[in-house]
């Protein structure tokens, strides 16, 4: 769990950010009047927060959402860069950790399934001392299970329940099936500071679920009847699904 002395650290580290980007150039004009009212609101909300808890707390479960929203934007304001987008997602990061200072219940403002299914980029430890250390990939079992739909493959026997040997069907069932892999993932891929969805992920869930549907003979078989199609099909499937996250990782440093 984490502490009073945590928590209240990393909301002075994330002011002193603030701070210096108030009296960085590179954001004056253009910036400083979002910078100085997001410094004085976190401001506030610190005091209000130490006036409030002291170290006889112990450990609280707000303390670690104070830490946690303090450390995301801390995170993000290392890497800023001096543009509308850049800065309106950091600002709504630091908007995240006044939330969590004012108090509980602002936690679930987020929507649980955005950000569930994207593949995390390496990350940086020591952000909040501002210091760079060897990236941290996601494990690979991880990728994996983000990269195959699941969901799909659930749906599919019913699917071919439904479609009950008539080919169109099946074919018409398969494509809603995909276009609800598209839908679920555009939102579970999106970035959970605002950022959009990750396009290659959702390619390759969709061709993980067409090659799969194509072992189990839902596009038809080959000339060599169904034993041969499945055979060819699981093989292609199983060398793309174990070998996919890797390149998919790699891409992402």
């Amino acid at each position: 769990m984490t502490n009073f002395h945590q928590a209240r650290d990393a909301a002075d580290t994330l002011i002193d950010q603030l701070q210096a980007f108030t009296a960085n150039p590179r954001y004056l004009p253009r910036f400083f009047d979002t910078f100085f009212g997001l410094r004085t609101a976190l401001g506030s909300a610190h005091e209000r927060f130490v006036g409030s808890h002291g170290t006889e707390d112990g450990d609280r479960p707000l303390f670690a959402t104070v830490f946690d929203r303090c450390g995301q934007a801390t995170k993000m304001g290392v890497v800023l860069v001096p543009d509308d987008a850049a800065v309106s997602r950091y600002a709504t990061t630091v908007q995240r950790a006044i939330a969590a200072m004012d108090g509980p219940g602002v936690t679930s403002a987020r929507p649980a399934l955005r950000g569930a299914l994207r593949l995390r980029a390496p990350s940086t430890r020591g952000a909040l001392a501002g210091t760079r250390s060897s990236p941290v990939a996601e494990p690979y079992y991880t990728s994996l299970v983000k990269l195959f739909p699941v969901e799909a493959v659930t749906l599919y026997p019913l699917a071919i329940g439904i479609a009950a040997g008539h080919a169109v069907l099946r074919l018409i069932l398969i494509a809603v099936i995909i276009l609800f892999i598209m839908a679920l993932r555009w939102f579970a891929t999106q970035d959970e500071e605002g950022g959009g969805a990750d396009i290659l992920a959702i390619v390759v869930s969709v061709v993980s679920f067409v090659l799969y549907a194509a072992a189990l003979g839902g596009f038809g078989y080959l000339p060599g009847g169904p034993e041969q199609t499945g055979q060819f099909f699981a093989f292609i499937t199983i060398m793309w699904v174990a070998l996919i996250p890797f390149t998919v990782r790699r891409a992402r440093r």
